[in-house]
């Protein structure tokens, strides 16, 4: 994944104790793709990026998209780059104004030494102090820099999770990456949706508890280049518990091929995941399947249908999760997918 790639919101953050922070670094400062957790930084280099990262998840919170983009990474500061951002501060500006904001992690990503101009993955291990546990970053196209991966809760009724990478470029602190999540789905966190797909496994429906696994690690991973030891751990449950057709996973490259039952079509899904509906109230099941266009939208919408039927009709558990809609992606290469969102009893 390349550091453009990473760019949802962009934000710049000056630090003020900027000596400080580099001379907390002088022992690690030569060696490549380092990683120094909150617990080994000086007070002043922890309390420094605390800070800084802070005032910038206030800035999201208040909406201010013009601080946002004066500060900026080079890459993304022209208008056009940054409108993408804009939108996104505005949206996570509604969700968490009225909530307390706390930093509750930052790691300190050296890559400083990598080489430049190179597409191999910047690989960062951040053990965390006291335990056999371990955080893992894997950026893949990383220029040279010293970077910063920080996590910001938003508790409120809703509670979100912000994440930021920051990259510190003339002794400023810019955000090169902004990554705002619900922490819940339908009223439950990540470890709900984890427990309760072991029991799914232990009632034998496969199905839902690999769409719930899913879940779990989608609420609980921080960014998609952000790992852990538990995470880890899940996703181990997840392979080991799967079903045979998913044992080597789900895309674009390896679908799930299914027969209509009379033998005349043939459905190729790409994606099957679980996330919130707008309400939060529900949950929603996404379907990605690659087909071939149609034009006529009552056509459309009746191959998504019979798709859907086809999928649940196969594997009965999936109607046991908490869906309230189902939304039905065909996905056809050079269109606009074709989209059918139906409530879960209306599929046949």
């Amino acid at each position: 994944m390349s550091l453009k790639s990473l760019s949802m919101g962009i934000v710049a953050v000056r630090v003020g104790l900027l000596t400080s922070v580099l001379m907390g670094f002088g022992s690690i400062a030569v060696v490549a793709q380092t990683c120094t957790t909150q617990a080994k930084m000086s007070p002043s280099v922890r309390d420094g990026l605390s800070g800084a990262v802070m005032n910038l998840a206030q800035e999201i919170k208040s909406n201010n998209a013009a601080k946002v983009q004066g500060d900026t990474i080079a890459e993304f500061g022209s208008a056009s780059a940054f409108a993408p951002t804009a939108a996104l501060v505005a949206s996570t500006s509604a969700k968490v104004a009225a909530d307390a904001l706390v930093v509750t992690q930052i790691y300190i990503l050296d890559a400083r030494n990598i080489a430049p101009g190179g597409n191999s993955e910047a690989d960062f291990s951040c053990a965390l102090a006291g335990t056999t546990s371990e955080t893992d970053f894997s950026i893949s196209g990383l220029p040279p820099g010293l970077y910063a991966f920080a996590m910001v809760e938003a508790n409120g009724d809703a509670p979100w999770m912000l994440s930021f990478l920051l990259r510190q470029d003339d002794g400023v602190w810019k955000l090169a990456g902004f990554y705002p999540k619900d922490r819940l789905a339908a009223g439950h966190d990540g470890v709900w949706y984890w427990n309760a797909a072991r029991g799914f496994v232990k009632a034998k429906q496969p199905w839902i508890a690999w769409v719930y696994y899913g879940l779990a690690d989608e609420l609980l991973r921080p960014a998609s280049f952000a790992t852990s030891t538990n995470l880890d751990r899940m996703r181990a449950e997840q392979t080991a518990a799967a079903p045979p057709e998913l044992i080597n996973g789900i895309g674009p490259d390896m679908p799930l091929v299914m027969k209509s039952t009379d033998g005349k079509n043939e459905y190729r899904f790409t994606s099957i995941v679980a996330g919130n509906s707008e309400s939060g109230k529900q949950l929603r099941l996404t379907l990605h399947m690659n087909a071939d266009y149609m034009a006529d939208v009552q056509a459309a919408k009746a191959r998504n249908i019979a798709a859907a039927t086809t999928l649940f009709d196969a594997h009965k558990d999936l109607r046991e999760g908490a869906f309230g809609d189902v939304w039905i992606f065909a996905d056809s290469t050079g269109y606009a997918p074709a989209l059918t969102v139906e409530p879960m009893a209306s599929i046949p």
